[in-house]
């Protein structure tokens, strides 16, 4: 799969904080299920799971600890630099 790259910003979900991939990124991928990836957000590492919103689209969470790290709050754009991390890696 090819770089997942855009920018959204950071939006606050009931109790946690995320970005939403546009609709077109996610088509991208070729499914519509939880799919493991890692590369950068604004530069930071991240690695984590891309999760289906159940309307044809993905986010991915945003934890306390990366926020505080990369000075994050709701509403700042992010750069988000992904892959998807092969099967053969998850074991």
């Amino acid at each position: 799969m090819a770089a997942i790259h855009f920018i959204g910003p950071l939006k606050r979900r009931g109790n946690y904080y995320c970005i939403e991939f546009p609709r077109f990124v996610s088509g991208e991928l070729h499914t519509m299920s939880r799919i493991r990836v890692r590369g950068t957000i604004n530069g930071g590492d991240y690695e984590g799971s891309a999760f289906p919103t159940g309307d044809g689209a993905h986010f991915i969470l945003i934890n306390a600890r990366l926020r505080q790290h990369l000075e994050l709050k709701e509403g700042d754009e992010i750069v988000v630099i992904l892959d998807e991390v092969p099967a053969e890696e998850l074991s």
